[in-house]
């Protein structure tokens, strides 16, 4: 009879302890389980691969006249690119990202017959390795609730912004394929030159592993030359110099999190 009472009275208190820690999980509306959650920030490392369309301003001069005309993009020079790196979050707002990236820009020629040709028209091609550090902003929090204290709840949709420096090495070739010249090279090949990416986007957080983040950035530079071409067009924006925008959706996984955790995600 003894064994029977401990027995039952076992059961009973672990019926208990597992209905309470259901509850808890699943978030009671009792006062007991509305009060904000604190948080310890813990530092982490996120990888990412991302991967885009790059868009360039170059000085190709076409005509917007010309009804055979090949397009503004195709014209100025775009392409695939394809970067990788990793973000070390070093607070609840701040990160910084380190980044090693592949650019391809085709530039087309407008297609006039050739008593219609403009010398400034040409076809190029330029292939470009890019490696930046950026500081990465995060406009919200990462889980609901104030900066300092967090639900348990991730939040789904986090904008951020983010500015940084670096280098580009770059090659450029050109020619005029109706005339069939091949132009010479505006500058020593391979070049090197100074970017500036400004930009930013939105992490859409799946998981506390898994984030996929949209993300637009102009890159500033310190060559005229990405496009083999030297015109002395001043741009309003970038002066002389070339400039580039890219358009990615970065795939981002967390190194740091870990796979079981008691932090739910809130759509």
């Amino acid at each position: 009879m003894k064994f029977r009472l401990t027995f039952f009275t076992a059961v009973f208190f672990m019926c208990l302890a597992t209905a309470f820690t259901a509850e808890a999980q699943r978030g009671s509306s009792g006062a007991k389980f509305r009060g904000a959650y604190k948080r310890k920030f813990r530092p982490s490392w996120t990888v990412f691969a991302s991967p885009g369309i790059v868009v360039m301003n170059s000085e190709n001069e076409g005509d917007p006249g010309n009804i055979d005309k090949v397009g503004i993009l195709k014209n100025n020079g775009m392409g695939p690119t394809l970067s990788v790196g990793a973000l070390y979050q070093f607070s609840h707002s701040f990160g910084v990202e380190g980044r090693l990236g592949y650019l391809n820009f085709n530039g087309k020629e407008d297609a006039r017959a050739k008593e219609y040709i403009n010398v400034n028209d040409v076809t190029f091609k330029t292939n470009a390795v890019e490696a930046s550090t950026s500081l990465v902003y995060n406009l919200t929090n990462t889980y609901v609730g104030s900066r300092f204290t967090r639900s348990r709840n991730l939040r789904l949709l986090v904008p951020y912004v983010k500015a940084g420096v670096g280098l580009l090495a770059f090659k450029s070739s050109s020619s005029n394929e109706r005339q069939g010249i091949d132009y010479p090279d505006a500058t020593d090949y391979p070049a090197i030159a100074l970017v500036a990416p400004v930009g930013g986007g939105i992490k859409i957080q799946y998981s506390k592993q898994l984030t996929i983040a949209p993300e637009l950035n102009v890159y500033f530079t310190t060559s005229d030359y990405l496009d083999n071409t030297s015109y002395g067009y001043v741009s309003p924006l970038t002066g002389s110099n070339d400039a580039y925008i890219s358009a990615t959706v970065k795939v981002m996984y967390n190194i740091t999190a870990h796979r079981r955790s008691p932090f739910r995600f809130r759509r």
